[in-house]
């Protein structure tokens, strides 16, 4: 987050305009906790979600947080559910990425 931070007070102080991929991670990062307040996700929901968006695997996203490819799984459950998607692309559409 702190590169989120930095970036932005760049762009305020007229440094070097961010447009790399910090800056396409904080996009990201806002759009996914911009979805998890829409949608009524929970904090782990969000993790989850943000870690899909970015292109990783429902086993990375285990691994990653430490829990059972079970458990990410119903976390996906969920997050479909709530965002009334069905697949993985239309993940993308409902962040506007």
């Amino acid at each position: 987050m702190s590169s989120c931070i930095s970036a932005s007070g760049a762009e305020r102080s007229g440094g070097v305009e961010a447009n790399g991929p910090a800056s396409d991670e904080c996009e990201l990062a806002a759009r996914c906790a911009w979805a998890a307040r829409a949608f009524d996700l929970t904090r782990r929901e969000e993790d989850v979600l943000m870690l899909l968006a970015s292109g990783r695997t429902a086993s990375e996203v285990a691994g990653e947080l430490v829990v059972s490819s079970n458990t990410v799984k119903t976390h996906i459950r969920n997050l479909y559910r709530k965002l009334g998607i069905n697949r993985r692309g239309d993940l993308a559409e409902r962040l506007g990425l």
